[in-house]
């Protein structure tokens, strides 16, 4: 019984410690992403101010999808080998908001 119980402990920690630093790193991330992507569209509209460059916004977006699209792809057929267990999700969660 004691064992089974160490187990089971083991098991929801690992999951919500994992979770919580999957979801903190990924925070992170995405915050440094976000003031790159920023910085870049600063310069772009700042270089369409002085009219050094024009933007041409049809191929704008369709190379943005063709970059974008392989990343969604990639995240949706990882989330199944996830371990996806409350213990993970709340973690995961913690970690978002403490990110």
């Amino acid at each position: 019984m004691f064992e089974l119980l160490t187990q089971l402990l083991l098991s929801f920690g690992a999951g919500g410690l994992g979770g919580f630093c999957i979801g903190f790193a990924l925070k992170k991330i995405i915050k440094i992403f976000m003031v790159l992507v920023g910085l870049y569209l600063i310069s772009l509209f700042y270089l369409v101010h002085i009219e050094v460059i024009k933007i041409n916004p049809t191929k704008l977006l369709e190379t943005s999808w063709s970059v974008i699209t392989p990343i969604i792809n990639f995240l949706l057929s990882a989330i199944p080998y996830l371990a996806i267990s409350g213990s993970f999700a709340l973690g995961f969660t913690l970690g978002v908001i403490k990110g």
